[in-house]
């Protein structure tokens, strides 16, 4: 998806208190979006679905997520 939203749909969700605190503290640490953390999540989950590659998430920071 281009930074223009061209090619893109919105999506609404409800996630537990918990799962959405997990998200915005995460998103702080690493210098992102929970938008951008979502979105990451949602390809790896497709990848893994459709017996693709299982690449780690790339924050700004350089670290890796770990499982």
């Amino acid at each position: 998806m281009g930074k223009d939203g061209k090619d893109a749909e919105r999506v609404t969700t409800t996630l537990s208190r918990d799962q959405k605190l997990q998200l915005d503290r995460l998103a702080e640490r690493e210098g992102v979006k929970v938008a951008w953390l979502v979105r990451r999540a949602v390809e790896r989950f497709l990848d893994e679905a459709n017996g693709g590659p299982q690449l780690p998430f790339e924050f700004k920071s350089g670290r890796h997520a770990q499982r």
